[in-house]
């Protein structure tokens, strides 16, 4: 008899089971012999040759660990796509690391549903919508367009395939994985511990830069940003990603602080993650980033039943230091917090003006993907007289759903529509549908909730397409929570006993 929170199990040949036995004892050995060697290694080789092999057999083995498990896969994407920016080109892979980990992954994930193929019944409409928009998307690369795929005031080509692969193909493809085999509550643990690791890193650098010490600032393009003088930019160097991730790690953080199974010196490292988060989301002085968490918080307060005095605290914290601080909040010194400051505001309502031309001239297909910098340099907008003409000119549509439907036309923008309509929908129904209590029950669904209204927030003031590792993580924890959602069976919850100890 299978009780609540069991997942429905699949049927496995035995000579499936003996290939998955056989791939896991390989692919331990293969581990073990890498790193092994890489000891001896250090004993025998001299300095220079060693720095060189040493990574080597390190990231074999990471990558022999990601080919046993696509868990461990997409956690280690996950990582690489943060580092992305500071990781130095490897020469002898063709392709970008972390291009070359997604490829691990699906590798991984092809293996593993060959001897689970029953889990394919839990997808739907959802990732058929999200196919299509992918299809479209290099339909769109494809075609014939006015302008050319390139940076239109310097010539320079634009690439759109990693622009679909990046902003588009790894986060759903990354959904679809979170959704199927992050199946035991370790792997969404260690989903959890990853993005809190990569939050508190970005959350000390976000100090480290703006107050010191800056000599432990790493990477050190963090210090010589021209674009966002005196804004907290991350690894990600621009601080509308960074404050994402911070936003994340909160998220993650006060759910993880809150969980009874954890050990207590692990909850406490959870809640001063939690605190330096929410300052780091404060030192991005971005408009968007702190609306944003406001909004989490806000919806995290109506929503966490269970641990809403995390939101409660940081909500009071967020209007006492406002009313302290009123006039320098309402100033237009953006460095010392204000936001007063009307460019920015301009900027995005002349790019909203230029969408809006564009969708009325190119309304079935678009002006193509990756085109809209050139719309919005040839043919430039301003949202009314009294906004100046060169506000906003040349850049990215800074209004996600506008940037789609100027590109990709109405077909383009209503399957974009349809996907967050059918995500948001499978979100809530997590939300309804799992337990309280258990880390993999209600807290998750609240976490992933809270991260895909983060993303969405964002995304109305930012070209989310540019981003590459904060979609990834938002739709990564909304399909394990989805998944979770469909493998529970709504019976007796016995919230002291595992569903991992649940059999059939």
């Amino acid at each position: 008899m299978t009780t609540a929170g069991a997942v429905r199990p699949g049927i496995r040949s035995s000579g499936a089971r003996f290939g998955r036995a056989a791939l896991t004892a390989a692919t331990a050995a293969t581990a073990a012999g890498l790193l092994v060697a890489a000891a001896l290694a250090a004993f025998v080789l001299p300095g220079e040759l060693l720095a060189l092999i040493l990574p080597g057999a390190v990231g074999l083995a990471v990558i022999a660990a990601a080919v046993y498990h696509p868990a461990t896969a997409v956690l280690v994407l996950i990582v690489a796509m943060f580092f992305r920016l500071p990781t130095p080109e490897i020469p002898m892979l063709p392709v970008d690391l972390f291009v070359f980990l997604f490829a691990v992954a699906l590798g991984s994930f092809g293996l593993w549903i060959t001897v689970r193929p029953d889990r394919i019944r839990q997808l739907g409409m959802l990732e058929i919508f999200m196919g299509l928009f992918v299809l479209w998307n290099f339909w769109s690369m494809f075609a014939s367009h006015r302008f050319p795929a390139v940076v239109p005031l310097t010539s320079q080509p634009t690439s759109v395939s990693r622009f679909i692969i990046i902003g588009t193909v790894i986060p759903f493809a990354v959904f679809v994985m979170g959704r199927l085999s992050f199946d035991r509550e370790r792997a969404v643990r260690g989903m959890l511990w990853t993005v809190t690791a990569i939050a508190a890193f970005s959350a000390m650098m976000s100090i480290f830069q703006l107050k010191g010490p800056t000599a432990l600032v790493w990477p050190r393009y963090m210090l010589e940003n021209e674009h966002w003088p005196g804004r907290a930019v991350g690894v990600t160097n621009q601080p509308v990603g960074n404050g994402t991730i911070l936003i994340f790690g909160f998220i993650v953080t006060v759910v993880l602080a809150s969980q009874k199974s954890e050990p207590v010196w692990l909850r406490r490292l959870a809640a001063v993650i939690a605190a330096a988060c929410a300052y780091g989301v404060f030192l991005t002085y971005t408009r968007a980033v702190w609306l944003a968490f406001g909004i989490v918080v806000l919806v995290g307060l109506l929503c966490a039943r269970d641990f809403r005095r995390a939101f409660a605290l940081t909500a009071t914290a967020m209007v006492v230091a406002v009313a302290m601080n009123w006039s320098t909040f309402t100033s237009a010194d953006r460095k010392a917090g204000g936001v007063g400051s009307t460019s920015e505001i301009h900027d995005r309502l002349n790019a909203m003006a230029t969408a809006f031309w564009a969708i009325r001239e190119e309304p079935l297909t678009g002006w193509g993907v990756a085109r809209f910098v050139s719309v919005n340099t040839f043919f430039h907008r301003a949202w009314g007289p009294s906004i100046p003409w060169e506000g906003g000119f040349g850049i990215d549509a800074h209004f996600t759903e506008l940037g789609i439907f100027a590109e990709l036309g109405i077909v383009g923008g209503l399957l974009w529509i349809t996907v967050l309509v059918l995500l948001v929908v499978q979100l809530v129904r997590a939300y309804r549908r799992l337990p309280p209590g258990r880390l993999t029950g209600q807290p998750l669904a609240i976490a992933a909730v809270l991260a895909v209204l983060c993303l969405l927030v964002t995304g109305f003031t930012a070209e989310l397409r540019n981003f590459d590792v904060t979609n990834a993580m938002a739709l990564l924890i909304a399909g394990v929570a989805i998944g979770w959602s469909d493998r529970f069976v709504p019976r007796k919850w016995d919230p002291e006993r595992s569903p991992e100890e649940v059999s059939s």
